[in-house]
């Protein structure tokens, strides 16, 4: 016990030297007005499971609600450059007031701004920033245009397996059949691969998440699949959030009373 406790009050002093350069796990929005791969009945349930076992699962969550197309632009806009991870939430289909179809917004598009301000963006279904206003307006440029390397999503009947870091983080993943995986050898500088929680075993992974090099900015997928409608999405983010949670690039919300933050990681690391 003793030498827990000096563990932990050496961890709250190198947070209290390094505070400055983390963010805390912020807000959760989550959207499904529109989708794609997925019916908007199963979506509304896979988000109504998020909205509702999500505070209980992962700890200092801030708010968790839902928002429209008109409300989540602006949302998220709000949230560039706070100091805190906060994590968007979509079922396949990409706000058009985050990102004009068509991917006329080469650059500074409210989608780019939010990922590269430290925010994460985590979504199910059918590939990521593809489909939007018009069906797949945006396409795989998309992908491409947001996190600005040459990813992309064409993997259809990829066997996907639960990887060691799977079944120890996101044990309600089961095996199936994605459509749409990331793959490891595409994943670039500034970007790299975080976690892969099932792949194939030869690079391509579902679900996942690739980190931005010194920031918290993170894009997960979900499992990207369009036949089974009984797969456990809505648990499988909570896990992968919960997994984010635990990064030492996060950390508690600092007090009002001056208190320190520490990570949950490290707070976890103790019990």
């Amino acid at each position: 016990m003793t030498r827990s406790i000096l563990t932990l009050f050496i961890v709250l002093l190198m947070v209290t030297c390094t505070v400055s350069s983390w963010a805390a796990l912020g807000d959760v929005a989550i959207f499904s007005e529109g989708t794609g791969w997925i019916s908007q009945e199963n979506a509304d349930i896979q988000r109504a499971i998020v909205f509702e076992d999500l505070k209980g699962a992962v700890p200092f969550i801030g708010d968790v609600v839902y928002q429209t197309d008109e409300e989540i632009g602006p949302w998220a806009e709000e949230r560039i450059d706070d100091g805190a991870a906060d994590i968007l939430i979509i079922f396949g289909w990409f706000p058009t007031t985050l990102y004009t179809p068509g991917n006329s917004q080469v650059d500074d598009s409210i989608a780019e701004r939010f990922l590269y301000g430290g925010n994460i963006i985590l979504n199910c279904a059918d590939y990521i920033f593809y489909v939007t206003e018009g069906g797949g307006a945006n396409g795989e440029n998309g992908l491409k245009t947001i996190i600005n390397i040459n990813a992309d999503m064409w993997g259809g009947g990829t066997a996907i397996t639960p990887t060691a870091l799977g079944e120890e983080y996101t044990p309600a993943l089961v095996e199936f059949t994605s459509e749409r995986p990331f793959k490891s050898e595409q994943i670039v500088d500034p970007w790299s691969v975080e976690a892969a929680f099932g792949d194939n075993g030869d690079g391509f992974f579902d679900p996942g998440i690739i980190k931005l090099e010194d920031s918290s900015g993170r894009v997960g997928i979900c499992l990207q699949e369009p036949n089974n409608g009984d797969l456990p999405r809505g648990q499988v983010l909570i896990e992968m959030i919960d997994f984010i949670s635990q990064q030492s690039d996060i950390s508690t919300p600092v007090e009002a009373n001056g208190k320190a933050a520490v990570t949950w990681g490290d707070i976890k690391a103790l019990r």
